[in-house]
């Protein structure tokens, strides 16, 4: 690797006191903190950043201002990052996206001759694939599409939007930009400046500058969109100044895109702003005069000039290099590099080869009007220039600088003042008014500097060659010239067809660099004069915008149980369940079962709905809402239940306990929680609310489930009151003191083992659980999660409501029936129950126990059964299915026909994922675990 750093330059944007490194490729690289990637690969000798999509050419860097897709790579975890944008961080690791469905650049450099044959334009359209050879092309494709790899596991970063208001928005912070951001603020108009690179430096009361800030988007009554790494900036102005500066075009030649073709715009940025070499003996190729800076400033830092080639018939005199007036570069040479230009007269004649690493090409400009199109404006050609500049403006937009096609710096600041002016008179500031006509007449009298110095009339030129090499027009998609002409030659009459035929414009660069040269070729080949080149809509976004962004900041609320950062530091991993965070397991599930199946176990259970109904009309409230009857349970008692609508669907469960006579309090699921309290007021208001009041309770009290054959001697240890089963039996509540807290408990058992749920009030929660986790340390206490939880009460065969169930369950369907009443007066869901009973149903859900021990199904996955051709069709699914380390097997719950699930014993199929095979599993009616439920009694 070579060192092409040049000594420090004014003003550049490294420092160079401060290294950094990171590598690329597997390779070390030593750069500068401000450094690129690109620039710093560059400085290091790196040309070649990645192949392209279609042919796997080599490429490299194009434009360094992150318009073009040339130097696309995986930085990080980031796939697709551009390298000229990317700044260099240390540790950095960096890999080029090597696009390799055939065998690589390493191997071959190019695409094989055969595969070529098949990736010409149009191929998949025209190519009749037969049945055997189709999985291995639909392989292929699949192989090529997408660059990059995405890190799933990469940790999330936050996002957020602003919004903004102003009268103006100035969009580009360059000399046009700044200069009627100034002009705006002194007319007393409230201004945004947005610059995608770095903000200019300019302060005004007036004037808010975003920096590193791109507008993606225009939309209507000057309504902008505007990135800022993860940050999506909505705008609202009433007037809209585009300033954004023009895109560099690139030269239409053989092999353009060789590492080494570089934009001269390029080439000043990596010099100036970077002190890289690029080279060192370059041609330069130019149709105006901005080509001859160029090579002024290659020589200056240490770049031979072979020569400078200039399309046009009159060329300033040098004596610096030699000057190839009216000529141009028909090829550039080399396989993975450039190694020499190959010139050619205009007019036809005779080639000459230059040895050169380097082409600088200048050929021309277009103007980056995207916003000025999202608003419905319009441009034609200039054909003195060969650029689109405005033509039509609509309300509250103005244009000015480069994007106006102006460039002599005086004509520049000229004009955005001019347009600063126009923006002024139209928000209303008289004061602005009177200064136009002045210097409009100002500008008029600089007319011959304010428009590019001309190109060559014959621009753009589109040398013909018999070499089988390709002139790429968009290098994004290796769209070629001659794919354009084969496209019209296929029938396509109208570019917008021509584009989705071809493609070009739809890669990274969206056709900032390609769209006008892919435009007039269009024209060219459809037999229309230039002025009629037509560009392809331009649509928002104008640079990609990652989905994170667009999402923004996290707006649902996220809720935390008191003792959240217990679990936190005892190392649990965490759960989204609903809007709580609940933990998921603390390392070792296994574990967690074990320790609440022989000793105790101690779950945060905070989440629950917790609801209080008073009144007299409680009870009967409470009638209706279940289907179980609940006006019948005693003081002191506690009951299941299980909530629908009208439909007799399952909507919720939990339990309710009677604390008084008119005193009753019910739990409801963590996800049920707020949409149960809010069901329940719906009805109440819809006149079953009389003498009743239900409030919720959810976070004014703290839950706990203590579970496990020695939880009574636990809670025993801070209970001031007699626990024993004569006086604390299953299915009761109390309330009990527990160090010092009065609390309510309820003797209950989700888990399948002696358990109590203790409530405690919220502020008071972590003293109970520490006190809780410190009573029970002789008997080996293990705090457990929602997975633990999940297995112990699969043991049980008990089922979760909206996991288990769907939209469509009844509880005859759920195997509930027991808990429902029909004898009650009335209820939710009553009349379809009855039909149900009636009519009875097609499916049920069972529990299951699977033939082997070694593999657990995923939930969701099909049953299955041959039909009458022998195919295999589906007859149900699983819902729940985890490994049991108690009963060392594999259990689970399904929905089957009705028929299957009523034969306790009956084998059934389970089809696994990704065409795994089929597994064997039996119905199993009834707990798994304590069918007797000996256990809870104890």
């Amino acid at each position: 690797m070579s060192d092409l750093r040049l000594p420090p330059q004014p003003g550049e944007a490294i420092d160079r006191s401060q290294t950094v490194t990171f590598s690329f490729n597997g390779q070390t690289i030593t750069a500068y903190s401000g450094d690129t990637v690109a620039s710093a690969l560059l400085a290091a000798g790196v040309r070649e950043l990645g192949t392209s999509t279609k042919y796997l050419r080599p490429r490299g860097v194009l434009c360094a201002a992150g318009y073009c897709g040339h130097c696309l790579v995986q930085a990080g975890d980031e796939p697709m990052a551009r390298a000229c944008q990317t700044p260099v961080s240390e540790g950095l690791v960096v890999e080029a996206h090597q696009n390799q469905p055939w065998p690589g650049p390493e191997d071959l450099p190019g695409l094989p001759p055969v595969a070529e044959q098949h990736a010409q334009i149009g191929f998949h359209y025209k190519h009749v694939f037969s049945r055997e050879d189709w999985p291995k092309y639909d392989a292929l494709f699949r192989d090529a599409n997408g660059q990059g790899r995405v890190n799933l596991g990469t940790p999330h970063q936050e996002t957020w939007h602003e919004y903004w208001h102003a009268d103006v928005a100035v969009v580009g912070g360059g000399p046009a930009g700044v200069r009627a951001a100034q002009t705006l603020a002194a007319q007393g108009a409230k201004v945004i400046l947005l610059e995608s690179q770095a903000a200019p430096a300019l302060q005004h009361p007036n004037v808010t500058v975003l920096g590193h800030t791109t507008v993606t988007g225009w939309y209507k009554d000057h309504w902008l969109a505007a990135v800022r790494k993860n940050q999506l900036f909505k705008i609202r102005v009433r007037a809209t100044l585009i300033a954004t500066g023009a895109y560099e075009r690139p030269a239409l030649f053989e092999n353009n895109d060789l590492p080494g073709v570089v934009l001269g715009s390029a080439a000043l940025r990596l010099i100036k702003q970077y002190g890289v070499k690029l080279g060192q003996r370059a041609v330069v190729f130019t149709a105006n005069d901005d080509g001859y800076a160029v090579a002024q400033t290659l020589t200056a830092a240490g770049v031979e000039v072979a020569g400078v080639v200039d399309e046009r018939a009159v060329a300033p005199s040098s004596t610096a290099w030699p000057v190839f007036a009216q000529s141009t570069v028909i090829a550039a040479q080399g396989t993975d590099t450039v190694k020499a230009a190959v010139l050619a007269p205009v007019g036809g004649g005779p080639s000459l080869t230059l040895a050169c690493d380097l082409i600088i090409t200048s050929m021309g400009y277009s103007p980056a009007l995207e916003i000025l199109h999202h608003a419905g404006g319009k441009a034609a050609l200039d054909e003195n220039t060969g650029e689109l500049v405005p033509t039509y403006l609509p309300e509250g937009i103005f244009v000015a600088g480069s994007a106006n096609g102006v460039a002599e710096k005086t004509a520049v600041q000229m004009d955005a003042a001019l347009a600063a002016y126009h923006a002024a008179s139209f928000l209303g500031l008289t004061a602005s008014i009177e200064k136009l006509t002045p210097l409009a007449a100002a500008i008029a009298a600089h007319k011959a500097n304010v428009r590019r110095t001309p190109l060559s009339q014959t621009f753009p030129r589109f040398p013909s060659s018999t070499s089988a090499s390709k002139k790429f027009v968009c290098t994004c998609i290796d769209v070629t010239a001659q794919d354009i002409f084969d496209s019209v030659a296929d029938g396509y009459q109208h570019v917008e067809l021509i584009k989705r035929y071809t493609k070009f414009g739809t890669g990274p660069c969206q056709g900032k660099l390609c769209g006008f040269t892919a435009a007039a070729l269009c024209a060219q080949a459809m037999g229309q004069p230039l002025r009629e080149a037509t560009l392809t809509t331009i649509r928002q976004p104008i640079t990609p915008i990652s989905f994170s962004v667009l999402r923004g900041q996290h707006m649902e609320p996220t809720q935390i149980t008191p003792i959240h950062s217990w679990h936190l530091a005892h190392g649990a991993k965490m759960l989204v369940a609903g809007a709580w965070l609940r933990p998921l397991h603390y390392g070792d599930v296994i574990s967690e079962v074990r320790a609440v199946r022989e000793r105790v176990g101690l779950i945060d259970v905070s989440t629950l709905g917790k609801l209080r109904f008073t009144g007299a009309g409680a009870a009967a409230l409470l009638n209706r809402l279940y289907f179980n009857r609940m006006e019948d349970v005693k003081v002191g008692r506690v009951r299941y239940g299980a909530m629908g609508n009208d439909e007799a669907v399952i909507l919720d469960d939990g339990v309710t306990a009677r604390l008084g006579e008119h005193e009753w309090y019910t739990t409801t699921t963590t996800s049920g929680a707020g949409a149960m309290f809010e069901y329940i007021q719906w009805w109440m208001q819809s006149g079953w609310g009389e003498g009743a009041h239900c409030t919720d309770l959810t976070e004014a009290y703290c839950a706990f489930n203590l579970a496990g054959p020695h939880s009574r001697a636990v809670l025993q240890k801070l209970a001031a009151a007699d626990i024993s089963n004569a006086a604390f039996p299953y299915m009761t509540v109390r309330d009990i003191e527990l160090a010092d807290v009065l609390c309510r408990v309820l003797r209950i058992g989700f888990t399948g083992e002696l358990s109590y749920e203790i409530h405690v009030p919220s502020g008071f929660a972590l003293h109970i659980w520490e006190a809780l986790m410190e009573a029970g340390r002789e008997f080996g206490i293990a705090p457990f999660g929602v997975e633990a939880q999940r297995i112990l009460r699969l043991e049980k065969a008990h089922i979760i409501v909206g996991q288990d169930t769907d939209a469509m369950t009844d509880p005859i369907m759920a195997d509930m029936a027991w808990a429902v009443k029909m004898d009650k007066p009335d209820f939710l869901g009553k009349r379809t129950l009855e039909r149900i009973l009636r009519e009875g149903v097609s499916q049920k859900l069972v529990g299951f126990r699977l033939a082997r021990a070694d593999i657990a199904p995923e939930e969701g996955l099909q049953i299955v059964r041959p039909n009458t051709t022998g195919k295999l069709e589906s007859i149900g699914y699983l819902t729940s299915c985890k490994f049991s380390p108690t009963l060392n097997a594999v259990i689970g719950l399904c929905w089957l026909p009705r028929e299957i699930a009523e034969q306790n014993g009956a084998a059934f199929t389970i089809r696994l994922q990704n065409g795994a095979g089929l597994e064997t599993a039996y119905v199993h009616h009834g707990p798994f675990y304590d069918a007797e439920g000996k256990k809870l009694r104890s």
